[in-house]
């Protein structure tokens, strides 16, 4: 299976999920157990925040990693029609939610490439951050079939708004994903 077809297949079929269960269950789950997040004092703490929660499908500090403004967007070019498919916060909430509710996934990882390199996007506004490429793998275990999601044939990009002032961090300034792109070749 291509990685795009495969991540997307993953997304389509942890949405279902969320949308198909007949209970009233929160869609806000707790971490088990929770790793020390780092505080979102820069956007690659933020990568790593995000990273954790999404391994153990904590949506409490996943809302936390994402600006209510975030929009997400993925397109497959090497499609003989492509789609671009958008994505905003509620939807990563309700795909990890998915992800939590689903007890047969035994395991998620996503690995970090070695080299993250942090950069200024001239056509972003002033003070944002974008980090490109910054995911090596994901990997989901699910009734004992993995699936390995290699995103060498694919472009994303984070971006990354700051707020300042921000008390509550030693900086001064906390850190949120805004915008996330991925386009596939």
């Amino acid at each position: 299976m291509r990685p795009r077809t495969a991540w997307i297949s993953l997304l389509v079929l942890c949405s279902a999920l969320a949308l198909g269960c007949g209970s009233k269950k929160s869609t806000l789950t707790g971490p088990s157990p929770a790793p020390p997040y780092p505080a979102l004092t820069s956007p690659e703490n933020v990568l790593v925040a995000m990273i954790h929660a999404y391994s153990n499908r904590d949506t409490v500090e996943m809302a936390r990693v994402y600006d209510d403004g975030y929009q997400g967007s993925s397109i497959d070019q090497d499609d003989w029609a492509p789609v671009a498919l958008t994505f905003t916060k509620a939807d990563e909430m309700q795909h990890l939610a998915a992800l939590a509710n689903r007890s047969s996934i035994s395991h998620i990882s996503i690995n970090l490439n070695p080299v993250i390199h942090r950069y200024a996007d001239l056509a972003d506004p002033a003070g944002w951050a974008a980090i490109q490429n910054p995911l090596r793998t994901v990997e989901i275990e699910d009734a004992g079939t993995t699936y390995d999601v290699y995103l060498s044939y694919e472009t994303l990009t984070y971006k990354f708004i700051p707020a300042t002032p921000d008390s509550t961090s030693p900086t001064d300034t906390t850190w949120k994903i805004v915008r996330w792109s991925e386009v596939a070749f």
